[in-house]
């Protein structure tokens, strides 16, 4: 899809094939990519319904990062360090970002709100 992140990257964890990504989502990531520098691992990106209803993932019933919506990502975030650098260079470029413990949510919804930051 880009330079550094390939479609089966944002597939469902599930196995069912679900691969519908936003392509302003990827083009946005790549730019935080070339910004941050530094490789970002992809946790989730698409996902089916019954994927994101399962217990192990709990997302919510209207996720930006359901198939047919497709417009979000999250991306693993294993120290303050790294989350600090990749946020800096998020904020360049997503005006909607959540951030976690473990990963950091972007998402282009044209349906949601825009200008937020939001924690988990």
């Amino acid at each position: 899809m880009t330079k550094n992140f390939k479609r089966s990257e944002f597939e469902c964890k599930c196995g069912c094939g679900a691969d519908d990504i936003s392509e302003d989502l990827v083009r946005r990531l790549q730019e935080v990519r070339d910004i941050l520098g530094e490789p970002m691992k992809i946790t989730s990106g698409i996902r089916c319904k019954k994927h994101n209803a399962s217990p192990s993932v709990g997302g919510s019933s209207n996720s930006s990062h359901v198939e047919g919506n497709g417009t979000a990502v999250d991306i693993s975030c294993g120290n303050s360090a790294y989350r600090q650098r990749l946020l800096k260079a998020v904020l360049q470029v997503f005006d909607r970002v959540g951030i976690a413990k473990s990963f950091v949510h972007m998402d282009v919804d044209p349906k949601k709100t825009a200008g937020v930051v939001w924690v988990y």
